[in-house]
């Protein structure tokens, strides 16, 4: 019965392996994997179907495939999956999602936010689409600054013709492009004198004022461009404003884009007087004294912080709100939390100790004699300035309690270095001693050698 039950159990463990392979995710039915899709970010979504094709060796405009894939692509965002996930996209990848959704004829806008490990050859399946309206090839996400380090390995060579090929279509719709900063404007120079010959025949004006706009470009560092807002592609001059006296488009010296007034509002840094983006406002500080903003690169070099209350203070209007600075460890403090931490400050030499500092100082730090009411001395002047008050020294036993240590310690000093003075005057002596010696030995030799030669000439002259 054990031998029966046994083989009966083999012959299922057998029966389940031969049939894993319906467990395979290809082999379940569309609906299930439709009703699964549907809770992926839109790039999962396509690259879960494009993984379903590779497997399966279907076509992409198979039934099955569109009813996973869905048909909502105009616009295509890598930044919506996980960034580490898009960070390891290959050209293959991104080729195949293209593919799988049919971008050609459906996608509007492309962000290649964080693919950071493409060439660009993935972008083939683009080439020649005519419905296409704005390329973002910063590799980042929004309110993000677009200088990468190291740079990425995305090409020219692949990425150019495809543009090329776009810019060419019949009836192109291309109205915005973003180029990576790690090419610089002589890279793709071709490619803008036709994209933006074409944007003047299509006829580019602003849309409040609808003066006609030439289109050109940003700084060479980064392909931004001009008088086009990244958000709704809406055209504006550089001179329009608003009912509130704010200039329709600006430029966010962070995120290195130009955004209109109805998609982002502006802040103003006070240090480097440039816009920045509201959404870009982690890298913005305000001053804890009159509110002036500041970004992450002035906050750095104009303005101190507090380092008790943790509060800003901009070097323009409320550097005075700065009280002190301690000269060991360098941090600051307010007019405010110094009433509170009372740092001391030696009335001699004007140093300056916040308390932890101050305590780690041991007999140097700064104490105050209650014996005769002395100023606020640090243990170095201490011993200068022993119980003077007002010019006066006075004999107070308290100073002299301070100050006797102190005076013990300098006594010491000063005999360990008198001891060192000797050793090495006693080494300069030996020395020395060593040298004369050493130079007598060679006059003897010198004087020996001329009396040789005074016995070679005689012998000579005799010999004559």
């Amino acid at each position: 019965m054990a031998s029966a039950a046994n083989g009966s159990s083999k012959r299922r463990r057998l029966l389940g392996d031969a049939s894993l392979d319906a467990g395979c995710l290809s082999n379940l039915p569309s609906g299930i994997l439709t009703h699964v899709a549907n809770y992926l970010a839109p790039p999962s979504r396509a690259l879960f179907a494009a993984a379903l094709i590779t497997h399966q060796n279907i076509a992409a405009s198979d039934e099955r495939n569109t009813a996973i894939v869905g048909n909502e692509w105009a616009t295509l965002d890598f930044g919506d999956i996980e960034e580490d996930l898009a960070a390891r996209l290959s050209d293959g990848d991104i080729s195949a999602v293209l593919q799988c959704i049919d971008a050609v004829n459906e996608v509007k806008t492309l962000k290649l936010t964080n693919c950071v490990n493409i060439k660009g050859a993935g972008l083939e399946p683009l080439r020649g689409s005519s419905i296409i309206e704005q390329i973002d090839l910063s590799l980042v996400g929004d309110h993000q600054s677009p200088q990468l380090r190291p740079h990425p390995p995305i090409s020219c060579e692949f990425v150019l013709p495809i543009l090329d090929s776009i810019i060419e279509a019949e009836g192109c719709s291309l109205r915005h492009l973003q180029f990576p900063s790690a090419w610089g404007m002589e890279d793709y120079e071709q490619i803008l004198n036709r994209y933006n010959e074409m944007l003047v025949n299509r006829g580019v004006s602003c849309l409040k004022c609808n003066v006609n706009l030439l289109p050109s470009w940003g700084c060479s560092s980064y392909g931004g461009q001009n008088y086009t807002c990244y958000e709704c592609l809406k055209y504006y001059c550089g001179v329009c404003t608003d009912d509130d006296d704010e200039c329709m488009l600006s430029y966010c010296r962070l995120c290195e884009r130009r955004l209109c007034v109805d998609c982002q509002k502006k802040k103003w840094c006070n240090g480097c007087e440039g816009d920045i983006c509201m959404d870009c406002t982690d890298y913005f500080t305000d001053c804890s004294g009159c509110g002036a903003g500041l970004c992450k690169d002035c906050e750095e070099i104009e303005s101190s912080k507090c380092c008790k209350c943790e509060g800003h203070f901009c070097e323009t209007n409320c550097s005075n709100q700065i009280y002190d600075e301690c000269n060991d460890c360098k941090m600051y403090v307010c007019r405010d939390c110094d009433e509170e931490y009372n740092w001391l400050r030696c009335n001699c030499c004007d140093q300056c100790f916040c308390n932890e500092c101050n305590e780690k100082k041991g007999m140097k730090a700064i104490h105050i004699c209650d014996g005769c009411d002395t100023s606020n001395c640090c243990g170095d002047c201490r011993v200068l300035v022993l119980c003077q008050v007002y010019g006066e020294t006075k004999d107070c036993t308290e100073c002299i309690q301070l100050a006797g240590p102190l005076l013990l310690e300098e006594v010491k000093k000063v005999r360990k270095e008198n001891k060192e003075v000797k050793a090495e005057n006693k080494r300069l002596e030996d020395a020395n001693g060593y040298k004369l010696d050493h130079i007598n030995s060679l006059k003897e030799q010198l004087q020996y050698q001329k009396e040789q030669i005074k016995e070679l000439e005689r012998g000579e002259d005799e010999a004559a």
